[in-house]
């Protein structure tokens, strides 16, 4: 419980200002604890972002269950989109600071979540292997996740709706057939 206090106060500190101004001494206080129990369960600032981040993403799983297996990773990009969008200065924030690495590390493993659930079906039915299959979710969620940095950079400006629509046709169809040609080059 304290854990998760500690990484609400961040969050809410996060929604209001980068967070390379943030301070332990503010973390603790809007929380009710001191600053020796911070310590006691993170090293520092940074720790407690990449443990949010790990309890966000299993939060992320339960609030966006459903993506589809038999698009194009529509369903991926628009959950993650909608995740950011929901969280929207908090994530800027995170972006304009010390703590974008861990920001691109949990997208990227988000993504590589979503994208399984979409592709490892798809592998199966064209006999791609599995290193086929993980090399393939390996190079979309760079892209994807590529892609959503820079719309975070532009401030999540414009709608899920347009993003999604920009990124539908240059995958129509390309999980497919590029899981064909990785079963056929074996």
């Amino acid at each position: 419980m304290t854990k998760l206090a500690l990484a609400q106060s961040l969050k809410q500190l996060m929604a209001e200002r980068t967070l390379d101004k943030i301070t332990v001494k503010e973390i603790v206080t809007r929380c009710g604890v001191n600053r020796q129990t911070f310590y006691y369960h993170f090293k520092d600032i940074y720790d407690l972002l990449d443990w949010m981040f790990t309890n966000e993403g299993q939060e992320f799983s339960r609030s966006y269950p459903e993506t589809k297996t038999n698009d194009d990773g529509e369903s991926a990009i628009r959950n993650m989109c909608t995740y950011l969008k929901d969280n929207k200065q908090m994530v800027i924030n995170i972006y304009h600071s010390l703590g974008r690495e861990l920001l691109d590390r949990y997208l990227c493993g988000e993504m590589s979540k979503l994208l399984h659930t979409t592709l490892s079906y798809r592998a199966q039915v064209f006999g791609a292997s599995e290193s086929d299959l993980a090399y393939l979710i390996s190079f979309y969620k760079h892209a994807f996740v590529g892609s959503i940095l820079d719309w975070v950079h532009d401030e999540l400006d414009g709608n899920i709706d347009e993003i999604v629509q920009k990124m539908v046709p240059l995958l129509q169809g390309t999980f497919d057939a590029a899981l064909k040609r990785m079963a056929l080059s074996r």
